[in-house]
């Protein structure tokens, strides 16, 4: 298949508006400037990165070839230049990847997802990591997967960290990592270029088992999503949605497929695709962070990216 390759391709070009929303509302949470601080403070970046590096299989053009072209064709797609490094993880029961690393990041894949993926779907699934990467997902990701903990050591340290950790902080976070999802899906929608490679593979995520894939109807899959009603639906309290948002360990793959799918309709996936986004954006003058540069929030007082104290 011959990709487009889609030069100067810009975060915002595909970014779903909820990720944003979401976002901004976790940045306005109470205790979310500590939280940042301390986890770049006490090295806990560093933890995942020594985990994976002594854990699991590297891949690299003379380990994985053919894997690795498959990652390379996607940074080339998207649009990012400096690669990260991938690994491959033993995972029995997952068919997905994650991302690590704000500065050097690196691309986790389950081996489930490399015995189940064609080259089109591991595409799709390579390029939502790298979608992730490029909007600057990477940190809020890392702690959201250490914030369960984080109460119980910061306290027994008396750094009175556990008090900020409140309800209110776990739900913003896990209500804009399910949108930054939907982010995250498309970047891979965008490296695959091909629909059905995107709607097989959220399929399989979904639980489509390995003995019924010659089986399996998609168009089944599709109006099942298309249907699906979500909380933006109406008719859910707040406290019934933040009790399912605590089910931190579901995929909301019907609802992502809703989500993209939508995306796809209203034509703005195709308009990617033929650059008529390209220059639509326009740069904004923005206050920068002095030692790394990347954006900084107002009436921040830490660095969201590099941590250091403003």
């Amino acid at each position: 298949m011959d990709y487009k390759i889609l030069h100067n391709l810009a975060p915002g070009e595909y970014e779903h508006p909820y990720d944003q929303k979401a976002l901004d509302a976790l940045q306005a949470t109470r205790g979310i400037d500590t939280v940042v601080r301390k986890f770049h403070e006490y090295g806990i970046e560093k933890i995942f990165t020594i985990q994976i590096t002594g854990s699991n299989i590297s891949v690299t053009p003379a380990s994985f070839p053919g894997i690795y072209a498959i990652f390379e064709k996607s940074l080339e797609i998207l649009n990012l230049s400096i690669p990260p490094d991938v690994y491959i993880y033993r995972s029995d029961d997952e068919l997905q990847g994650f991302t690590t690393g704000v500065e050097h990041p690196i691309i986790s894949l389950s081996h489930g997802s490399i015995e189940s993926f064609d080259e089109e779907e591991l595409l799709f699934v390579i390029g939502r990591e790298i979608g992730h990467i490029k909007s600057k997902h990477v940190l809020y990701y890392e702690i959201g997967a250490v914030l369960p903990l984080l109460s119980d050591i910061f306290a027994g340290a008396t750094l009175g960290l556990s008090s900020l950790i409140s309800m209110g902080l776990q739900i913003a976070l896990l209500n804009w990592k399910r949108m930054a999802e939907y982010t995250a899906d498309r970047a891979g929608l965008l490296a695959c270029q091909n629909v059905d490679a995107a709607t097989s593979a959220l399929s399989k995520i979904a639980g489509l088992p390995n003995t019924h894939y010659d089986q399996f109807n998609t168009e089944h899959f599709v109006r099942q999503a298309k249907s699906y009603q979500g909380f933006e639906a109406g008719g859910y309290n707040k406290a019934i949605k933040y009790i399912s948002l605590m089910f931190g360990d579901q995929h909301w793959t019907i609802d992502r497929t809703n989500e993209l799918y939508k995306w796809i309709d209203s034509g703005d996936y195709q308009r990617v695709l033929d650059r008529k986004t390209e220059f639509r954006l326009l740069p904004k003058a923005e206050d920068k962070c002095y030692n790394c540069g990347s954006k900084i929030r107002k009436n921040s007082i830490s660095c969201d990216h590099c941590g250091i104290l403003l």
